[in-house]
């Protein structure tokens, strides 16, 4: 493992490098497969973009980006991050994004969300994580339930997609109802 982060079963959570730009990682925004359901997945991605992207991160304390990596062989294979992170009301924004398509089935989304909400709500003291997903996105609604996120409101027909209209559902998880469900865990 490189420079890990936070540590999981089967992944670990670490700053993006510039290795990961070389990599595979500005490919996976050209995907159409990947991007189907994220919002600004319109325009082609490049080295160069994610380049300044990768950059932009570097001394960002608004946006907290991590490298989803698997244990096993330190594949790059995702990215998840906290994003419009507002220190004064303590929330920020989860996206996530798995690039490597053989993990987009199998436990990697749930336990890079998990370690992700787990870095928001103890390492980074956040009250609130929000989050939205197209309502045509099931994947997405379901690793919303299983981590009970609450929904507070939609848009509807806001999305584009596949030649139709959809619309947005915007979900809140509270850091009191998460540790209510996890106190059983012992945190340091």
């Amino acid at each position: 493992m490189y420079n890990p982060y936070k540590i999981g079963k089967h992944i670990y959570l670490r700053h993006p490098t510039e290795g990961d730009v070389h990599g595979k990682w500005y490919e996976w925004f050209s995907d159409e497969e990947i991007t189907k359901f994220m919002g600004d997945r319109f325009w082609p991605n490049s080295k160069e973009a994610q380049l300044e992207f990768f950059k932009s991160l570097i001394n960002s304390r608004n946006r907290l980006a991590l490298s989803i990596v698997e244990k096993s062989n330190d594949e790059h294979i995702g990215i998840i991050s906290l994003s419009g992170i507002n220190w004064v009301s303590r929330y920020a924004d989860i996206a996530l994004v798995i690039g490597e398509k053989k993990y987009s089935k199998g436990p990697v989304a749930v336990e890079a969300f998990s370690l992700m909400l787990e870095v928001a709500f103890l390492r980074l003291n956040l009250l609130n994580v929000k989050s939205a997903y197209s309502i045509s996105n099931k994947k997405s609604e379901a690793l919303h339930r299983l981590f009970k996120f609450k929904k507070v409101g939609s848009y509807h027909n806001l999305l584009w997609l596949d030649g139709r209209l959809d619309s947005l559902v915007v979900e809140v998880l509270d850091k009191e109802s998460w540790l209510k469900r996890n106190a059983e865990k012992k945190y340091k």
